[in-house]
């Protein structure tokens, strides 16, 4: 087993493909674009059964390798070997997983491999349920970037609300496991000091893993923008450009007045605790307000029911091991 892996996650349009990029021309990482399998096995753990059995471990990789939504084609690996691969893999479900991307990190000619999707961030407990000795980091943007962006992209129909009570509880996600975690399991950074003190926080970034930081590493990856990779030019078009200062304060022009008062006063206490100051003149309209109020609501229904799951899959359904098999001292 390769050394212990990197996981990248945060709200959506935070920066975490930026991050993933960055790290991607790293010599020492192979971080492939975004799949759909990890999370997805864990919840389905149980359709799988004992992974000590390897008609099981084959039929989770018949999953992986020929599903559609899986998108594991983007690892670029042969669904034959790769299933014999996982055949022959330690029989718990992280192991496997984690299986898959060291094939694509051997691949790519790098010893470590990670991994990068939103979403993992507001399932960070079941990240490292699965892999335990991975380091975690997580970026985290202005909520009003963040709502702007995902705007830009017309998502939810241009309604802010969805995406301001995705950032918080992806947030309060990350705080609520932050005690549980040694110092070099999780690290925390701003995209704005990625694009604004990119050096730096690269430096941060790279001790934290353990990984080579040296002047000449760092000037590598700060030229992201020049390797040649498919990459969606609706979701990301500024890969292709050097970073830019100015797409900090870019949201400003995306939302109203009323907007910016609704995400400064929802969101106040956690804006404070990373420093993002606020601008508002105004009170939230009430109508934005009450919206927010449902789907909080929503929300924590919604993650009891989860919880209750996965109590039921750990202790009743599925009492197999998940973790990963630890990485060579």
């Amino acid at each position: 087993m390769p050394e212990r892996p990197v996981i990248i996650g945060g709200c959506p349009r935070s920066g975490t493909t930026l991050l993933r990029t960055m790290l991607h021309v790293h010599p020492e990482f192979a971080i492939p674009r975004e799949t759909r399998f990890v999370l997805e096995a864990w919840r389905r753990r149980t359709l799988f059964g004992d992974l000590r059995k390897p008609d099981n471990r084959r039929r989770l990789a018949g999953w992986i390798f020929t599903g559609e939504k899986t998108h594991a084609n983007r690892l670029g690996l042969d669904p034959t070997e790769a299933t014999e691969r996982l055949v022959a893999a330690p029989p718990t479900l992280g192991s496997l997983l984690a299986e898959c991307f060291v094939m694509f990190s051997e691949k790519q000619g790098k010893p470590r491999w990670g991994d990068k999707r939103p979403v993992y961030a507001l399932q960070i407990a079941a990240i490292f349920d699965l892999f335990p000795s991975a380091h975690f980091i997580h970026i985290v943007r202005d909520p009003r970037a963040c709502a702007a962006s995902a705007r830009k992209l017309n998502w939810y129909d241009g309604n802010i609300v969805p995406s301001v009570q995705y950032w918080e509880a992806t947030l309060k996600a990350v705080a609520a496991m932050r005690p549980r975690l040694a110092a070099d399991q999780l690290l925390e950074v701003r995209y704005e000091d990625l694009v604004c003190e990119p050096q730096t926080t690269l430096r941060r970034i790279t001790r934290f893993v353990g990984a080579a930081s040296d002047e000449s590493t760092l000037e590598s990856v700060l030229r992201f923008h020049e390797q040649e990779e498919r990459l969606s030019p609706r979701f990301h078009p500024n890969l292709r450009r050097p970073l830019d200062v100015s797409r900090v304060s870019a949201w400003a022009e995306r939302l109203s007045d009323e907007e910016v008062a609704f995400i400064e006063e929802t969101t106040a206490p956690l804006m404070n605790a990373w420093s993002y100051e606020g601008t508002r003149q105004m009170q939230a309209p009430r109508t934005l307000r009450r919206q927010l109020q449902m789907r909080r609501k929503r929300r924590a229904s919604a993650r009891r029911a989860i919880r209750w799951l996965d109590q039921v899959q750990t202790h009743v359904t599925h009492r197999h091991p998940i973790a990963a098999a630890p990485p060579r001292p």
